[in-house]
């Protein structure tokens, strides 16, 4: 069980979380369900995460809410995209689309794209992927990246 906010650190993911879910106009209504909101369903597995230590949820791929068409703030959707590429572990052949990070990963890229690119379990193919639909992101990603090796993450 990993549990150890040291190696899996998701505070500044759920901060782009907060600030995107506060640009919202649902927010704080009734209209607000999060389960059926791509950053709210991010935001309840970041919390399931936290809680239960458990960084794979089986099934949870399938319960993201891709019928989610909010238009969201492309900056905070890259900046998390961003953020879960420092966290990843790059499990290669054991990379599984219902870990935490994939999840989250998933559900930014379908507010970005309106659909997920699929995870090699290698952050430098992904970026490759990225690369091919968005020059720009897969630059922002990768500086961000890098400002995590620097700063020895």
């Amino acid at each position: 069980m990993i549990n150890d906010d040291n190696i899996l650190n998701f505070n500044d993911i759920k901060n782009i979380l907060k600030d995107i879910c506060s640009a919202c106009p649902l927010e704080g209504s009734s209209e607000c369900v999060k389960s059926k909101c791509l950053t709210g369903f991010s935001t309840i597995v970041v919390e399931f995460y936290r809680s239960k230590g458990k960084l794979n949820i089986p099934g949870a791929e399938g319960l993201i809410p891709r019928d989610d068409f909010k238009v969201y703030d492309r900056d905070l959707i890259a900046s998390s995209i961003g953020e879960t590429c420092k966290l990843c572990r790059q499990c290669r052949d054991n990379h599984s689309d219902d870990c935490v990070i994939s999840l989250v990963r998933n559900s930014m890229e379908t507010a970005f794209w309106g659909d997920a690119i699929p995870y090699p379990g290698n952050i430098l193919q992904y970026l490759q992927m990225v690369r091919e639909k968005d020059s720009e992101l897969a630059d922002y990603i990768m500086a961000s990246y890098r400002r995590k090796s620097a700063a020895g993450a």
